[in-house]
């Protein structure tokens, strides 16, 4: 597993993981913030998009400088293979800007104020739209005002459905008809070296860029600042802050996954990560339904890697915190224990508890073994559910 430095973002110590998958930790993900692009295929209980029959010719017409409602492009899906121009056209009209105002007390006690500027895409009809959970997150824990931007230039605030931060993906709602959407794909059967398009907002500013590039890697295990590892895959088309959010599109215009992490660094260049769409789509349908994803565990301990505080060089997950009323605190599991094994896994580091925890459901009963002082310890623990914490 690489580590990296957290001053100076650079990699420590690059480790293989389990399995022969890549482990990228990245310190704050250098989150990438954007303006988005839709896809429109049906989401179960969404509306599907319209698709021209492939013989038909679809027109299109590159958007104008003023980006007015007028001088929005046309064109349809025909599941043909397309220029990056005809992709352009295809995507922008979907494509959305995702805001938040905030509020900070600087070292000098003045408020200043600043907006996370993100990007998302819209996949229904009625105004359902897809973007990264940390664009929206602060938003979400402080109550603040989200708002959507069209490609025409039309302005909404939006409902935040749900953001689930494990697979750092959000659904937001927007009131609208008939709303541009664009097509989904799918990931599976996508190869290294195939070609790729991203629409996005660089830096804030410089909105409804195009980049290009291919396929660099697949089932990368990317580690974001909350300890949470998300298999995404790696690409090189330039992706900066502003693009967070935005589509990956591969040459059919097909949105195959969602811009989400770059590894920024000197002499560092083409490291970009995306989700995979049909793993934000898991996500996205219990966020319509549910409001959070159903189902997953809880634990309830915070756990650091045992090492860093033992003397002896023990190795495991050693309990920090145990949450009060928890299954864990129920089931005697104490701080200062070091977790050993977790479902009939070992474990020797915080990663191979998250890694064992990625097959427990909600309710199911785990046997974990922990040593305390000279005893090793089993404890018999049902799992709670991970329930989104309610604002105050």
């Amino acid at each position: 597993m690489a580590n990296f430095d957290p001053n100076t973002g650079l990699p420590l110590a690059p480790q293989k993981k389990k399995g022969g998958k890549t482990v990228l930790i990245i310190v704050g993900v250098v989150l990438l913030c954007a303006l988005g692009f839709g896809f429109g295929a049906s989401v179960r209980g969404f509306a599907r998009a319209k698709i021209v029959p492939k013989d038909s010719v679809p027109v299109y017409t590159l958007p104008e400088p003023d980006r007015s409602k007028d001088a929005a492009p046309e064109a349809a899906y025909t599941g043909n293979e397309l220029s990056a121009a005809e992709i352009y056209a295809l995507l922008t009209p979907a494509c959305v800007g995702v805001s938040t105002s905030t509020t900070s007390t600087n070292v000098f006690g003045q408020i200043t104020r600043g907006a996370i500027t993100g990007s998302g895409f819209i996949i229904s009809a009625d105004g359902y739209v897809i973007t990264n959970n940390h664009v929206i997150e602060t938003a979400l824990a402080e109550n603040l005002e989200v708002k959507v931007m069209l490609y025409s230039g039309e302005e909404y605030t939006a409902e935040i459905i749900g953001g689930d931060s494990r697979s750092d993906v959000a659904l937001l709602k927007i009131p609208g008809r008939d709303l541009p959407t664009v097509t989904l794909g799918t990931f599976e059967g996508t190869r290294v070296g195939e070609a790729i398009y991203a629409i996005g907002n660089p830096l804030g500013e410089l909105t409804y860029s195009m980049t290009s590039g291919i396929v660099s890697a697949l089932d990368r295990s990317i580690t974001i600042s909350n300890n949470t590892a998300i298999d995404m895959f790696q690409i090189d088309a330039a992706i900066n802050n502003g693009n967070s959010g935005g589509p990956i599109i591969n040459r059919f215009g097909q949105v195959i996954g969602i811009a989400s992490a770059k590894y920024a660094s000197s002499g560092v260049e083409g490291l970009g990560f995306a989700i995979p769409i049909d793993d934000a789509l898991k996500v996205v349908d219990d966020l319509a339904a549910y409001g959070y994803v159903k189902g997953r565990p809880l634990l309830g301990v915070l756990v650091g890697n045992a090492e860093a505080y033992t003397s002896d060089g023990t190795v495991g997950a050693i309990v920090m915190e145990v949450n009060a009323g928890s299954c864990s605190e129920k089931a005697g599991i104490l701080v200062g224990d070091i977790i050993v094994e977790a479902g009939g896994k070992a474990i020797a580091s915080v990663a191979d508890l998250l890694d064992a925890r990625g097959s427990w459901h909600a309710g199911d009963t785990v046997t974990i073994v922990a040593i305390r002082g000279d005893e090793t310890l089993t404890f018999s623990v049902t799992l709670d559910e991970d329930l989104p914490q309610k604002s105050e």
